[in-house]
């Protein structure tokens, strides 16, 4: 069992009385660790498909170790067995899945995300709770997810890219001064705040060596601080969803309760709680637990403890801001004026790109507005927009960032060099087979899959037919598994010249 603080263990034991012997059996090795997964279901919603080829890979065959379970609180989320390397599969690389801790997926399904919102995850690394948000959304509406630490934002911005999401813009601000920027913007906003994560003590050794009391109550007062500035940019009618992964009162009923009385304006929502769930303790909210009004509200909040429910510690509530939002009105709302688009010399090589490599069927570009239809459907559609020699594909309703620190602006279509343009890894990962007019599928338990993820020039065989119609291709070549897209490869003389990215690339 790990070694708990003492000041922890007697604050929890002092709180929860005779539950407290379960509580801490919890913590008790790993043996009631739940590993769990979250569709992405933009690219693949067969659970069933996924997780017969990643035990078939491994010589599985067993239904315990196949059999997908879903997390009760969450339909795209499924329970995995300990021996499925889910992680170091291809599919995981091509984005099918985000590996997720089950708890830390509740509290996006009480978010209510919707296509065409604007929504903001304001503490968003590394990115699960993003991803959930962004598969919500099915690819409309304005996602902007902000992390305050700027190589957190890093890892944040690569899930984003991993998981093929086009309408995300990823920040590195504090939010104060995203307050200022977006005043009055978003339909719904995720705090998933900053916390002495001792949910996560289970898991995390160093969430156990770094915890003390005096660093709950800063958590709390940060948190305090956070929620306000949320607050400024949520619409009425709005929906705020607050979130740690703590047990401490102090940051989470008392959080609530000092909202509640500084924003008179917003109210919790009662929940249909499910899998273990258990209400908010209105008794631990400290002075406030004197007023009827607050003691009622905070009942709804919901606490996922580890010894009730197959994940770790989290809470969360849910909370509506009064009034109505009118939509028609909000529509063009541009905090900051609107962004720059590129000029002409930066969209023509993307343009003679798409109409060299991929299959148009339509084109249009109206100032910097794109639309292109590929085969099959697709469309790329929105904003072209630069940051150096980097091209981006923007929402055409994207606000302003001026001023603001930006890791991704919407979809990176790839680097203009000398009129010349390299497609990025992120375009590679939300095109099909259809829209390219040369791709290459490799089987996702074969070595030469591997040697792709691993950096390796591929040399095409003649033992698939199709390969023997690329031996005499050239140009740029979409590199999928399984039909599932994964990245990019230079096509010539038989050879796939490998274009994915170094900083991704698997050692297997």
């Amino acid at each position: 069992m790990h070694s708990l603080p003492k000041d922890f263990a007697e604050k929890m034991e002092k709180l929860l009385g005779d539950e407290y012997k379960d509580f801490v059996a919890s913590f008790d090795g790993d043996k009631d660790r739940h590993m769990a997964l979250r569709l992405n279901t933009s690219k693949c919603d067969d659970a069933g498909r996924i997780f017969t080829a990643v035990a078939a890979g491994e010589g599985l065959v067993s239904d315990e170790a196949i059999a997908p379970e879903n997390v009760p609180w969450e339909p795209r989320g499924f329970y995995y067995s300990k021996e499925l390397p889910f992680g170091k599969h291809p599919y995981h690389e091509a984005g099918l899945y985000y590996i997720q801790e089950p708890s830390a997926m509740a509290p996006v399904h009480f978010l209510d995300a919707r296509p065409g919102d604007r929504i903001l995850d304001l503490c968003a690394a590394p990115g699960g709770k993003s991803t959930q948000i962004a598969d919500f959304m099915k690819g409309r509406g304005i996602l902007v997810s902000n992390e305050i630490n700027r190589e957190r934002a890093r890892i944040l911005s690569l899930n984003i890219e991993r998981m093929g999401i086009r309408n995300a813009v990823v920040l590195s601000e504090d939010s104060s001064r995203l307050s200022e920027a977006f005043e009055g913007y978003f339909d719904r906003i995720l705090v998933d705040a900053p916390c002495s994560g001792e949910g996560m003590f289970r898991k995390n050794e160093s969430a156990v060596s770094e915890w003390s009391l005096e660093n709950v109550r800063n958590c709390a007062q940060r948190q305090r601080d956070i929620l306000d500035n949320a607050a400024r940019m949520l619409l009425p009618g709005g929906r705020l969803v607050y979130s740690t992964c703590t047990f401490s009162p102090e940051e989470n009923e008392q959080t609530i309760a000092y909202f509640l009385k500084q924003h008179p304006d917003f109210h919790t929502q009662k929940l249909s709680l499910t899998g273990g769930m258990e209400s908010g303790r209105c008794e631990w909210a400290g002075e406030e637990s004197a007023d009827p009004r607050i003691c009622e509200e905070l009942k709804t909040a919901v606490r996922l403890w580890p010894h009730k429910v197959r994940g770790e510690g989290h809470f969360l509530c849910v909370l509506n801001r009064d009034g109505s939002t009118d939509r028609e009105a909000q529509k063009n709302y541009v905090p900051g004026g609107r962004f720059v688009r590129a000029r002409k010399e930066y969209i023509k090589p993307f343009m003679d790109f798409a109409s060299q490599e991929l299959k148009v069927t339509e084109s249009t570009d109206i100032r910097g507005d794109i639309r292109i239809t590929l085969e099959g459907g697709q469309v790329l559609e929105g904003g072209i927009m630069t940051f150096g020699d980097q091209l981006f594909l923007a929402p055409s309703d994207m606000p302003s960032c001026n001023g603001l620190k930006v890791l991704r602006c919407g979809l990176h279509l790839g680097t203009v060099k000398k009129e010349r343009f390299e497609p990025s890894h992120a375009l590679a990962l939300v095109l099909s087979r259809e829209s390219v007019k040369l791709f290459c599928d490799i089987k996702s338990d074969s070595q030469q899959i591997r040697q792709y993820l691993n950096g390796q020039t591929i040399r095409l065989t003649g033992d698939d037919p199709k390969s023997v119609s690329l031996q005499y291709s050239k140009g740029w070549c979409l590199v999928m598994s399984d039909g599932f897209s994964i990245g990019w490869a230079k096509l010539a003389g038989g050879m796939l010249k490998n274009h994915y990215p170094k900083g991704l690339r698997i050692n297997y």
